[in-house]
């Protein structure tokens, strides 16, 4: 596959040109998703995401989302059609000036997690959320007689 570098704001034909007077701010991303990605240029500014690493082993799911500096009653996990839902609030405390703001992030979950067995811990701001594969799911080898 070849990949091709592209500009979005080269002005290479006059209609290219009529273009962006009619519309200048086109090219331009939203300021909410430019928000969101000042991580990726800054580190330590973050949007209004969590950071999260899904990935699995032969029996479970597991969802590792990143909240440091927040207390176990201040997470919330849900799983909802599908979904698993982590919300979590950072209150901040400077003397008497007190601040907070909430972080979230959902991911999609596969159908054949055993909705009743799931475990979440929190240890040293990492929140691990262990989703369980079904019994008939999960593979097994068949022996040959």
């Amino acid at each position: 596959m070849k990949l091709i570098r592209t500009n979005p704001f080269s002005l290479n034909r006059v209609s290219d040109f009529d273009e962006w007077f009619r519309h200048p701010l086109a090219g331009l991303p939203s300021l909410s998703s430019f928000i969101n990605n000042l991580g990726e240029v800054f580190p330590g500014v973050a949007g209004d995401k969590l950071a999260v690493d899904v990935h699995e082993d032969k029996d479970n799911y597991f969802a590792s989302f990143e909240v440091p500096g927040v207390k176990k009653e201040d997470v919330k996990i849900e799983l909802n059609n599908g979904m698993l839902t982590v919300s979590a609030e950072k209150r901040e405390k400077d003397g008497e000036k007190e601040s907070s703001y909430s972080l979230t992030r959902s991911v999609s979950v596969p159908e054949i997690v055993n909705a009743d067995a799931i475990v979440a811990k929190l240890e040293d701001g990492i929140l691990t959320v262990t989703l369980p594969k079904q019994e008939r799911s999960k593979p097994r080898t068949i022996t040959l007689n």
